[in-house]
């Protein structure tokens, strides 16, 4: 399984129904690579909000926030994105978590899909992985 560009465990990718909005969350450090996501993503036609660390994102949806999606760096201050995949599918949230990284080693990446992630790319992420990512969530 190559894990350059993309990792995933759908295998099946049609077309993009824009007709709903799809929520999504950012989780992510970087103030750069937070803009160049959220400008992405709001090109597609998604809401996105944004937070700083994993425990930004677990008090989210501990207050009754839901999204569609959820982006996910791996290395964060406070709680990195492994950690806080694993509470989210703990807590029972069932969104789709993709996990964007610097990283490009395999183990660090199988360690990353293990926390529970639905796909996982190096970042940053552009207009065809954005595209994989979006016909992966409609399909599912």
């Amino acid at each position: 399984m190559g894990f350059g560009n993309v990792t995933s465990t759908s295998k099946t990718i049609k077309t993009i129904d824009t007709k709903k909005k799809i929520s999504v969350l950012i989780i992510e450090d970087d103030l750069l690579i937070q803009k160049i996501h959220k400008v992405i993503m709001t090109k597609f036609g998604t809401e996105v909000q944004l937070v700083a660390n994993g425990k930004e994102a677990i008090d989210l949806f501990l207050s009754g926030a839901s999204f569609d999606l959820i982006l996910t760096d791996l290395e964060m201050p406070i709680m990195d994105g492994i950690e806080a995949t694993k509470q989210l599918r703990s807590m029972g949230v069932t969104s789709m978590i993709v996990g964007v990284t610097s990283r490009n080693q395999d183990s660090e990446i199988q360690a990353f899909m293990k926390s529970g992630l639905n796909a996982c790319y190096v970042k940053p992420l552009n207009a065809e992985k954005v595209t994989a990512v979006l016909n992966e969530l409609k399909n599912n």
